[in-house]
Order: C-alpha cells, then structure tokens, then sequence
C-alpha cells in the first residue's frame, strides 16, 4: 500500500525516521480508520525518491505481513472524510505493477466511454476490484 502527503520527520538518523513513519500509520490506522494494527503487523516502511528539499512529502510504502490487515485499511477509508486536518489530506493506494496500472488506466478509460453513452444519466460506471482482478461496475446514481 502507498500512502500519499505524510508528513515528514526532520530527525536525524534514518532509524528514527522510519519509527516515526510506522508511529503515525499506527496512529492512523487506529484513532481515524479503527483499525487495529500493531508495529509487528508492518512488515517494511520505506519513504519513495529522492528527499524533497522544498517542504513536499515523499509517497510512503507500507508492507504488511498479511494482505488482511491491507484489505481491512483500505475497507475502512470513508473514515478519513471526517477526519481532523493531518488525516484528512492522506490519500491511499494499492501498489500496483506498470502491468496492473496500465490495465487499470485502459479501464478507466472504458468505464467513462461507457458513461458517456449512456443516454438516460442514471448511471455511474466505475472500476473496482483487487489488484489483477479489476473491473467496471454500473452503479445507479442516488
């Protein structure tokens, strides 16, 4: 999973970094999406590119020991619409192989061809499912 606009520490070792890192996913994961994940379930924390000089924030890769506790985050999102000001900005992702965005980009792109010729407007098409099983779904507007 990557997670988008984590603020980033300015401590000194690399170590207190990644600590600081796995504290905020926990406390996120737990306070805002109430989940309960402990630091033996994050397998890996790693910041992605280059350290950025001029205040923006790295994506954060986050690896679990099990897919569950990944599927549990992901199922629990809405929470985030609600939350206080430094949740409410993170934005999570699967990550996905250049093969699977791909895929999921051609999707996208049927999904709003197929929203375009709809001609009632009573639907909404969209792509959903796991990584390597993506599909469009038709969902009736409220």
């Amino acid at each position: 999973m990557i997670i988008y606009n984590i603020p980033e520490s300015a401590l000194g070792s690399l170590q207190e970094r990644i600590d600081h890192d796995q504290h905020f996913c926990i406390d996120t994961f737990y306070k805002v999406l109430k989940v309960k994940v402990d630091a033996g379930d994050i397998k890996k924390t790693v910041r992605l590119g280059k350290k950025v000089e001029s205040g923006g924030h790295r994506p954060l890769l986050i690896q679990f020991r099990d897919r569950i506790f990944k599927n549990m985050v992901m199922e629990s999102l809405s929470a985030l619409k609600g939350a206080d000001e430094p949740y409410k900005k993170l934005i999570f992702a699967h990550d996905l192989t250049i093969r699977e965005r791909a895929e999921c980009k051609k999707l996208v792109a049927e999904a709003k061809e197929e929203e375009q010729k709809d001609s009632s407007g009573e639907y909404l098409y969209r792509v959903r499912g796991v990584p390597g099983s993506f599909r469009i779904v038709k969902i009736k507007k409220r």
